[in-house]
């Protein structure tokens, strides 16, 4: 399995809170079945001169644990228009952005920006939209990212309960509606990590093969430069079901 958002690097922004807290992060990565982890830290200008250091050192300790550690950041939607192009840190220096909205409204100018970010050859991945909007603004945001090409990256904690039940509502409806391209873990602690108890939900709601679609199929497309394949669509009789839940 591949995570790509997760943020384990000690003294960045508010995930590992101590060395060792990061080594215990990688070391329950690898007993979790991932073999590749992206350390996407909260994007800041002063934590980019810090981030190149601090990975070194927990590649170290991810190579010992037979976990492949990428490099990447996340992105304020409101302050990414501000960063020259040839700043943007990529995921694994792929073309692909990690990007959060960080808010519970639409920011509407973010359409232009993602037709110049595509212009100039960059791919938005959009993070976890499922725990910012109320549903009525999820489905409008949900056609807007549609419309211009934009991935999108549910969370494993949204399923699992750690964001309430508003996060947990709009991830199924995300998930039912086909509009999520990766489910990654945006771990902060050792115990954000969440693949085994997501995918048996998963496996029991869409039948087996929607879990490694998330988790390693499209990550896997994602370096190699092939296709991102969006979930199907949940049949309507499973929608009902679930509506009556």
């Amino acid at each position: 399995m591949k995570d790509f958002h997760c943020h384990l690097l000690h003294g960045i922004d508010d995930g590992a809170r101590s060395f060792s807290d990061m080594e215990a992060m990688l070391k329950k990565a690898c007993v979790s079945g991932i073999d590749t982890i992206a350390a996407t830290s909260h994007y800041s200008s002063e934590r980019e001169n810090l981030y190149d250091d601090a990975w070194t050192k927990a590649n170290e300790i991810a190579s010992r644990c037979s976990v492949r550690l990428l490099k990447g950041m996340e992105y304020d939607l409101e302050y990414l228009a501000d960063i020259p192009h040839d700043k943007l840190r990529t995921i694994g220096d792929t073309k692909y952005l990690l990007v959060d909205m960080n808010r519970d409204y639409i920011i509407h100018s973010m359409t232009n920006l993602f037709f110049e970010l595509k212009l100039a050859g960059f791919r938005i991945i959009f993070a976890h939209p499922e725990r910012m909007l109320p549903i009525s603004e999820l489905k409008k945001l949900l056609d807007l990212l549609e419309e211009n090409a934009v991935y999108i990256q549910a969370d494993t904690g949204s399923i699992m309960g750690r964001y309430g039940e508003h996060a947990r509502k709009n991830v199924f409806y995300l998930l039912d509606r086909g509009g999520c391209h990766f489910l990654w873990n945006d771990a902060h602690r050792v115990h954000h990590f969440l693949f085994r108890e997501c995918r048996a939900i998963l496996d029991r709601r869409y039948g087996q093969g929607m879990f490694e679609l998330l988790t390693e199929i499209n990550p896997s497309a994602l370096l190699s430069g092939d296709d991102i394949v969006p979930m199907p669509k949940r049949k309507t009789f499973w929608n009902s079901l679930f509506h009556r839940q």
